[in-house]
C-alpha cells in the first residue's frame, strides 16, 4: 500500500476533470468543454516540472506540429479546446483504473492465485503466467501485470529472467485486442464511433490467442534451453474457495461493467468511472480485519487514490499531445484528398491492412505511443476514406496496438518492465520484444485478411 500523502493541488484538479467528465456524458453542457480544457492545460502546468525530460520533448514537438496545423484554419481556437477537452475520456478511465488497483495488492485470493502461478514447473510455467497475467490483467489492468511482476525481480539467470519478462509482456499486452478495460480497445472505440465493443472485441479474442501461442512456440523453439536454472519451488495449488473468490472478483466487475454499458448507452469510460470508485472502495473494506473495515479503509483508499492521481502526469501529457496533434494535423490534411492518395498508391485493401500494421511497428520503434498513431489515422484517413469496413480497419488497430507497445521502448508496459528487471527499456524493447512482434504483425495481418475475406 502507497503511503499516505498530502493530496495536492494538481490531485483535486483531476478529481474535477473526472467529475465534469462523468457530467459530460450525461448531461451536456457546451459551456463546461472549455472549462474542462482549462482544467486539463492546469494539471499539466502544475505537474510539467516533474515529468521526464524525455515525455516533455515529445509532447511539446506533438502539441507544437498540433498548434501550427490548427492555426491555418479560421477556427483555430475552437479545434484546440477540442482536440484537448477530447482527452478528458482518457483520464476518467485512468481515474478509475487507479481506484481498482490497490485492492489488488492486498487480496487474498489474488495473492493465493499468484503465489500458484508463479509456482508452475518450467513445462507449462510460460503458458501459465502469459495467461494468468492476461486473464487477471484484462480486467484490473496495470495491477494484474504487477501482480505476476515479482517473479521476475532479483532473477539471477539472464535468459531465465527475460523469458519470464517475456510471457508477461506478452500476455499483458495481448489483452489489447479485446479487452473492454484497456485503454487501446478504448481508444480505437472512441477514434472510430461508429464501433461498439461487440463488433471488434470477440474477434479480438481469436488475435489474443494467436499473439499468446505465437510468443510460446518462439520461446519453446528459440529461447528455451535445457540448461536453464528454471527451477521452483515446487507446485502450491490453488484450493477452490480462493478460485471462487478470484472469479468472482472478475465475474463481478465484467458483468456490472457491461450491465451498465447495456441499460444506459455510457461508453465503457464513463461506466468504468461511475462503477470503480464504489467497487474499489466496497472491495477494500472485505479485505481488512473485522473491526477496521469500513469506514476506517475506505477513507484510507480514497486518501491514497486521490494523492496518487498527480502520477499519471506522463500519460496525460501524451494523450493531450496526441490529440491536439490529431486534430491539428485533420484541419490541415483534408481526408479526401489523403485518401485518394493512399487508395491511388495500394489500390487492393488487403495490401493496405499490411500497411497500417507495418507503419504501426515501424512508428512504435522509433518511440511514437500507438495512441498518437490510431488518433491522427483515424483523423486524416477514417476507414470510409480507406474504402475498408470500420470493424477491419479497429480491428486491425487493437490487434496491433499491443504487439506495439510490447517492442516501444517508451510504451507503460515496456517501462514498467525495465523497472522491475533492471534491464534498460530499449533492450527490452529493441532486442526482446522485437522479433516476436514482428512475427505476430505477420499472424495479425494474415488473420484479419482471412477474416475480412470470410465475413465481407
Amino acid at each position: 500500500m502507497v503511503a499516505q500523502q498530502r493530496i495536492s493541488l494538481s490531485a483535486w484538479v483531476y478529481l474535477a476533470i473526472a467529475v465534469l467528465a462523468l457530467v459530460d456524458a450525461f448531461v451536456h453542457v457546451a459551456s463546461l468543454v472549455p472549462v474542462t480544457a482549462g482544467l486539463i492545460v492546469l494539471f499539466i502546468a502544475l505537474e510539467f516540472r516533474t515529468i521526464p525530460i524525455a515525455q516533455k520533448i515529445a509532447g511539446g514537438g506533438l502539441i507544437l506540429i498540433g498548434v501550427l496545423g490548427a492555426a491555418g484554419s479560421d477556427n483555430a481556437m475552437t479545434i484546440l479546446v477540442d482536440g484537448i477537452a477530447r482527452s478528458r475520456i482518457f483520464l476518467l478511465l485512468f481515474f478509475a483504473v487507479s481506484w481498482l488497483q490497490f485492492p489488488v495488492t492486498q487480496s487474498p485470493a489474488l495473492q493465493a492465485t499468484r503465489a500458484t502461478i508463479v509456482n508452475q514447473p518450467p513445462g507449462r510455467r510460460y503458458l501459465c503466467m502469459a495467461g494468468g497475467v492476461h486473464i487477471i490483467g484484462s480486467v484490473l489492468n496495470l495491477a494484474g501485470l504487477s501482480l505476476l511482476a515479482t517473479m521476475v525481480e532479483g532473477q539471477k539467470d539472464p535468459l531465465l529472467r527475460r523469458r519470464l519478462a517475456m510471457a508477461l509482456i506478452n500476455g499483458f499486452g495481448s489483452a489489447s485486442a479485446w479487452s473492454p478495460f484497456f485503454i487501446g480497445m478504448i481508444v480505437v472505440l472512441v477514434a472510430i464511433p461508429s464501433l461498439t465493443w461487440v463488433d471488434i472485441g470477440p474477434l479480438g479474442m481469436i488475435l489474443t490467442l494467436a499473439i499468446i501461442s505465437t510468443s510460446w512456440a518462439y520461446d519453446r523453439l528459440v529461447l528455451r534451453s535445457p540448461n536453464s536454472a528454471d527451477v521452483t519451488a515446487g507446485p502450491v495449488p490453488l484450493s477452490g474457495t480462493d478460485f471462487w473468490r478470484m472469479a468472482g472478483i472478475l465475474i463481478s466487475l465484467i458483468v456490472l461493467a457491461l450491465s451498465i454499458v447495456e441499460f444506459t448507452g455510457v461508453s465503457i469510460p464513463v461506466t468504468l468511472g461511475l462503477m470503480g470508485p464504489p467497487f474499489a472502495l466496497i472491495w477494500f473494506s472485505m479485505i481488512g480485519p473485522r473491526g477496521a473495515r469500513f469506514p476506517f479503509r475506505a477513507r484510507r483508499l480514497t486518501k491514497d487514490v486521490l494523492s496518487s492521481l498527480p502520477s499519471m502526469r506522463n500519460e496525460v501529457l501524451v494523450f493531450v499531445a496526441a490529440n491536439i496533434f490529431g486534430v491539428g494535423i485533420a484541419s490541415l490534411i483534408p481526408s479526401g484528398d489523403l485518401g485518394q492518395a493512399v487508395n491511388a498508391a495500394l489500390p487492393w485493401a488487403d495490401a493496405k491492412i499490411v500497411a497500417i500494421i507495418t507503419f504501426f511497428l515501424a512508428t512504435s520503434a522509433i518511440g511514437l505511443h500507438p495512441v498518437i498513431i490510431v488518433i491522427s489515422l483515424t483523423a486524416v484517413l477514417p476507414p470510409e476514406a480507406l474504402d475498408l469496413a470500420d470493424w477491419v480497419v479497429g480491428l486491425t488497430y487493437a490487434g496491433t496496438w499491443g504487439i506495439s507497445t510490447m517492442m516501444s521502448p517508451f510504451s507503460g508496459t515496456t517501462l514498467y518492465m525495465a523497472r522491475v528487471t533492471g534491464v534498460p527499456a530499449h533492450i527490452i524493447g529493441w532486442r526482446w520484444m522485437l522479433p516476436t512482434s514482428v512475427i505476430n504483425g505477420v499472424v495479425i495481418a494474415v488473420l484479419v485478411i482471412a477474416m475480412r475475406h470470410v465475413l465481407g
